[in-house]
């Protein structure tokens, strides 16, 4: 493919435009001797020359001489925002035309010209772009593109409209200046090899900055916008080798733009910010990868502009959702600490007149206050703890190892009292229970030590402890002294509600992937109300008023060591006939029973 250019050069050695069609018909004399497969005069002949009539003739017989020349319809306005009107050459020209095509060129909404239309006409599509009626002329059949105009209805028909059907996008050989090139005046004068032109599709076409035939184009800018003759050579190239490109219909446009718009709330809920920006940028930069590479792949063209502005709003947006919600929830933390404690109140006033414009970090720096001043209270509770472990328990047992016999009526307070500051001291242990530095336990050692310690209490009121205890060691990770005095905790007070001469059982039974601690005895059993409140604090089973009464924080401690182990507690109770305390625990690993 060549083109023959009008430019400045022509122009100062012809003279000003326009030329007398003498040239004209001489330079395609000069085509079709030199062997021109096709020649397409982009180029409009629709007034007569009244100067020279005789110039009309000579262009009128050197086209049907030729019999390849193709010749251009232009849609134009006969005045701005005026009726659209088809200029078609004159009849002495379009008679012996091969063919004819329309030069439209459609400007998208940001004034670029990306695409042509094969069809277009006023009132129906009747002609075909210039570039396909080039190729008709010689005799090279566009891939997948049809000869025939589309067929048009009645019903659409609008005359004086301008109908346009099947448009396609442009694959451009390169910014302008990338089609062979020829200056007119040369080829008119016969300077150019011999055969140049042979079996070559010949396009002749105004590219003089002065003739105002350029179009600007995605390859070309606003800066050196490409003449429409050289624009027709790319949309002929483009079809001669399938290259033109279709645009994806709009409601496919729209379903895949919203599912890549949507897709960024597969995994922004589920990752760290840093994880969560690192993918989004990773998708934004491959969705619009491959809107890129789509047309010269496929062949297809998708708008990405919608899902690529939605991608990269979706992090902002979802930061910003997950700050208010973070937000939110250090109000209602603070509200609480505000409720709980006075103290907070008065060091967070402090903190906001350190900064009372960055609400943000006003907030933080409250929750700074109350986390310093909740590890103050930790630090107090262990205290607490050393002070009832030692400075408390150390004078009950020394009084009471002390005790004469005259002061027996002393002993049992003394005794209860230790028995509180015991058990509060085990809940707290419990509850301040560090898993990192568990130890993996024979659970089968756990539940025979407990018996051996049960023993001597369940002889004193003749009760029969049954074990039922596997022979094969059941592993587990846990604190064994933590478990042991959970379970105690169990066979003692069944050994305390249950009758003389009766029976108490501990069971173990395995599941694959759970221990499950059973204590059975044959006491009176458990109300339904008090399985409520059983395992809360302060609350004690059973309800006869001739049983001793305890602190009412045995059975809290042993939920809180089953759930700080992962497991859980329950109770099973018939009144008057027996009473069921199974703990659920997971295994270390598989164990067989």
């Amino acid at each position: 493919m060549v083109i023959v250019a009008i430019d400045e050069e022509s122009l100062s050695k012809l003279g000003r435009w326009p030329w007398s069609r003498h040239q004209h018909a001489k330079l395609i004399n000069r085509l079709k001797n030199d062997g021109a497969r096709v020649i397409g005069m982009d180029l409009i002949f629709a007034e007569p020359d009244t100067i020279d009539p005789s110039s009309d003739k000579a262009l009128s017989e050197a086209i049907h001489h030729a019999g390849n020349v193709v010749l251009p319809v232009l849609m134009e306005s006969n005045r701005v925002n005026g009726q659209l009107i088809e200029t078609l050459p004159l009849p002495t020209f379009s008679n012996h035309a091969a063919t004819m095509g329309s030069v439209h060129v459609e400007l998208d909404e940001d004034g670029i010209g990306r695409s042509v239309y094969l069809w277009e006409g006023l009132g129906i599509p009747a002609w075909p772009t210039f570039a396909q009626a080039i190729l008709q002329a010689a005799n090279i059949k566009p891939p997948h593109l049809s000869t025939t105009a589309p067929e048009q209805s009645e019903q659409d028909f609008k005359p004086f409209t301008l109908t346009r059907k099947d448009q396609r996008r442009v694959s451009f050989l390169g910014k302008p200046g990338s089609v062979q090139s020829l200056s007119y005046v040369q080829v008119l004068n016969g300077e150019f090899p011999s055969g140049l032109f042979k079996d070559k599709i010949v396009l002749v076409g105004a590219t003089a900055s002065g003739m105002g035939d350029f179009i600007p184009t995605p390859v070309s800018g606003l800066h050196q916008p490409m003449s429409g003759v050289e624009f027709h050579a790319s949309v002929i190239d483009s079809m001669r080798y399938d290259r033109l490109v279709y645009q994806v219909p709009h409601w496919v446009t729209v379903l895949i733009s919203t599912l890549l718009a949507i897709s960024p709330i597969l995994w922004l809920p589920r990752l760290a910010p840093l994880q969560g920006l690192l993918i989004s940028t990773l998708w934004f930069t491959s969705v619009a990868g491959i809107s890129m590479l789509l047309p010269s792949l496929l062949g297809v063209w998708l708008p990405p502009s919608a899902a690529l502005l939605a991608i990269a709003l979706a992090y902002p947006i979802w930061s910003w959702r997950k700050l208010a919600s973070a937000q939110r929830f250090l109000d209602y933390s603070l509200q609480l600490l505000h409720q709980d404690a006075a103290w907070i109140e008065r060091r967070i006033d402090k903190n906001r007149k350190v900064d009372h414009k960055d609400n943000m970090q006003s907030r933080i720096a409250q929750v700074q206050t109350a986390s310093q001043r909740l590890r103050q209270l930790h630090e107090d509770r262990l205290e607490t703890l050393a002070f009832i472990s030692h400075d408390l328990r150390a004078p009950l047992i020394a009084a009471i190892f002390h005790m004469e016999s005259s002061a027996d009526h002393l002993r049992t307070p003394l005794e209860r009292a230790l028995k509180l500051a015991e058990d509060f001291l085990q809940v707290s242990r419990a509850e301040m229970m560090d898993a990192s530095r568990w130890q993996e336990i024979d659970l089968t050692a756990v539940l025979h030590q407990v018996m051996d310690d049960a023993h001597l209490a369940a002889r004193e009121k003749s009760i029969q402890l049954v074990r039922e205890i596997p022979h094969e060691p059941v592993w587990l990770q846990g604190d064994f002294t933590l478990l042991h005095r959970a379970v105690l905790n169990l066979v003692l007070n069944a050994v305390k509600f249950s009758p003389a001469d009766a029976a108490v059982t501990l069971a173990l039974n395995v599941s694959p992937q759970l221990a499950i601690v059973s204590v059975t005895d044959h006491g009176p059993g458990i109300s339904a109300d008090q399985k409520e409140r059983l395992f809360q604090r302060f609350s004690q089973a059973g309800s006869n008023a001739a049983m001793p009464k305890g602190a009412g924080l045995g059975l809290y401690f042993v939920r809180t060591v089953a759930v700080k182990h992962g497991g859980n507690v329950d109770v099973l109770s018939e009144q008057g006939s027996f009473t069921r305390f199974t703990i659920q625990l997971p295994l270390a690993f598989h164990s067989n029973p």
